[in-house]
């Protein structure tokens, strides 16, 4: 058995879902990430994965820089083993390889079950939920140009001219880099189905859902085109959004520095479960106080 495919069926087997039906998505995950390989730590008994955690490299920048950094996620322990103290472990050693390897900060996004024993045990900081809100297509959508995502798309000319200067925005404080390699590699997400909208200042990304029965177009990344600053509105992109989708309304969760999207917070019964931001340093003369993100939205992290 491979380390993936352990580390699948304890996930499939504690976090059920159609992405752990083999080891395809940890693949594209872990291992082809164009920031470098999972940072990953495993506790075994028996030839049995009792518990797993992994960190992806991902790169941030903020007004003085670039800033190496790393995002959280798949923290598991196979039931009946909590008390263990496998997590803490695990997250004490991951912490530790990846600071030494030059990575200052780390972001994750937890449901709120899971949000305690990060601050309590790790000392982690907690910057808040990430905000839901919802809008109702109010534009014609003109001037916006929606192209589905395929592996021809991602591999073409067309698709490196539309993404070249999305890394050009100025920023305040961190938000995540994406390079037209970072994206591509986040739009070939195994089992998902992907949508960009390209207007004359804002290039998005999208894709559909539907929650409680309500679908709705969601919009999962928001970003300036060639250098351009806020506020700059979302109103045509969500419009060709939604018309593109079949939908009457649009999803957003968190925030962004240049691009505003306008709505309402949806009723508690159709918003997807709360993801809450959690901040830490992972080397010493990083601030942990002072982290701080301008934008950070669903594409960033691994919700959709």
């Amino acid at each position: 058995m491979s380390d993936l495919t352990a580390t699948t069926q304890l996930l499939n087997a504690e976090l059920p879902d159609e992405r752990w039906n083999d080891d395809r998505y940890l693949t594209w995950l872990y291992e082809e990430n164009p920031w470098g390989p999972a940072y990953q730590e495993n506790a075994d008994e028996d030839g049995v994965r009792m518990a797993h955690y992994a960190l992806i490299p991902q790169e941030y920048r903020d007004a003085n820089g670039v800033v190496p950094g790393v995002f959280s996620l798949n923290a598991v322990t196979r039931s009946g083993t909590q008390r263990k103290g496998y997590f803490v472990t695990l997250a004490r050693e991951l912490y530790k390889r990846s600071g030494e390897d030059g990575r200052e900060v780390a972001i994750g996004v937890p449901n709120e079950k899971s949000v305690g024993a990060g601050v309590k045990h790790l000392g982690l900081r907690l910057l808040g939920p990430m905000a839901v809100h919802l809008s109702v297509a109010s534009g014609t959508g003109a001037g916006v140009e929606t192209i589905p995502v395929t592996e021809e798309f991602l591999s073409s000319r067309r698709f490196e001219e539309l993404t070249a200067d999305l890394d050009e925005y100025p920023t305040t404080h961190l938000t995540n880099r994406w390079t037209t390699d970072a994206l591509r590699w986040r739009l070939r997400r195994p089992l998902a189905s992907y949508s960009v909208h390209v207007g004359p200042e804002v290039f998005a990304v999208s894709c559909r859902t539907v929650q409680k029965g309500v679908p709705a177009a969601v919009i999962l990344k928001m970003l300036p085109r060639a250098g351009r600053r806020g506020p700059l509105s979302s109103r045509q992109i969500v419009a060709a959004a939604c018309r593109h989708h079949h939908t009457p309304v649009a999803l957003h969760a968190g925030y962004n520095e240049h691009v505003s999207f306008r709505g309402m917070r949806p009723p508690r019964r159709i918003q997807p479960a709360p993801l809450f931001i959690l901040v830490w340093a992972l080397r010493d003369g990083v601030d942990q106080d002072a982290i701080t993100l301008s934008t950070y939205e669903f594409l960033d992290v691994d919700a959709f």
